[in-house]
């Protein structure tokens, strides 16, 4: 059974968009990155809905309602998934913090904590789904299969899995190199631009070692396997890519391992508050200065938005400004280590 493309993954595999029925042409420019631009989308509602509470209280309800259905719906369904799995954390914490805000007249300070809430996350995915991209590039550098020279001289294409170490295969001018080996006749250059950020093609001759994904430029050679498909360089390349890609910066590792014991305890403190300021102050429960009020009003101000929004934010601005200067970095993971 095949998993069905996201839009940007979709994208990135460079299919037609005649491959898929819902696609057309023009839809890459606005399919690309879609939940973002609705976040941002919800962002400018939000704006318009602040300005319009001081004109028309319709008017700003009416945008309101986009900024909780575009930035809500996708924070309650996931939030609601979390707990279905016995799990609190901050995203529960921010959802929880955002709807109750409704219940205390704050439905703007809930809106703008929904709308930092899917900002955060879909600058992360943003950072996710370039990891990806750069995969999909990689991983169709290298041709699937090879022309492997047999014993009397004929040759067979086969699949990159069914060569084996030692094998001959036979790369044109102008092919890609499949597998790493080693050049059994003649002299060719190699463009690994694309590999190591190079760009003057590199001269190999009898004897020397050409990697997998380098572009064979001046005439056909014969090559010896020196490794298969799943220890090749371009696989190696990939797969730290995939590790980099999935590896967390040390600030989230650090906000994640405490989310769950933080939210916790901001819920049970809300809990808390809204029944022993009741006793203990002499507070009504449901009026306006009241104790379930001013808890929730706590449980709002509690929820780390700023901190959320801030961690994905500043490694995507230092990963793209390294990019604009000729700096490729595999991600928050080495930032951390600079």
């Amino acid at each position: 059974m095949k998993v069905p493309y996201s839009f940007d993954a979709f994208f990135d595999s460079n299919q037609e968009e005649s491959v898929s029925p819902f696609l057309i042409p023009s839809s890459r420019s606005w399919g690309r990155s879609l939940a973002l631009k609705a976040s941002l989308f919800s962002a400018g509602c939000l704006a318009i809905s602040f300005v319009a509470s001081f004109i028309s209280d319709p008017i700003a309800w009416f945008f309101l309602s986009f900024v909780y259905f575009l930035s809500g719906t996708p924070a309650l369904i996931g939030s609601l998934e979390d707990l279905c799995s016995f799990e609190l954390n901050i995203d529960v914490l921010m959802t929880l913090a955002a709807f109750l805000a409704l219940a205390i007249g704050s439905q703007l300070e809930g809106g703008l904590l929904l709308v930092l809430f899917e900002l955060s996350y879909n600058m992360e995915e943003l950072v996710t789904a370039k990891a990806r991209s750069t995969l999909h590039h990689l991983g169709s550098l290298a041709p699937r299969s090879a022309l492997c020279v047999q014993a009397d001289g004929h040759m067979i294409q086969k699949a990159l899995r069914d060569i084996a170490i030692g094998d001959t295969i036979f790369v044109k001018q102008g092919e890609t190199i499949p597998l790493d080996a080693l050049v059994l006749d003649g002299y060719s250059s190699f463009s690994l631009a694309h590999l190591t950020g190079e760009s003057a093609p590199i001269y190999k001759k009898k004897g020397d070692t050409v990697e997998a994904g380098a572009k064979n430029l001046d005439r056909a050679l014969h090559l010896q396997v020196i490794r298969i498909s799943r220890d090749s360089t371009l696989t190696k390349i990939i797969r730290l890519v995939t590790e980099a890609s999935e590896a967390k910066p040390k600030l989230q590792r650090f906000l994640d391992h405490f989310s769950k014991l933080y939210a916790t305890s901001i819920i049970a403190l809300t809990a808390f508050f809204s029944i022993a300021l009741a006793y203990l102050l002499d507070l009504p429960f449901w009026t306006y200065e009241g104790s379930l009020y001013r808890s929730l009003s706590f449980l709002i101000a509690a929820s780390p938005c700023a901190l959320i929004l801030a961690t994905p934010t500043a490694y995507l601005s230092a990963l793209s400004a390294s990019a604009k200067k000729g700096i490729l970095l595999k991600g928050g993971t080495t930032l951390d280590t600079l």
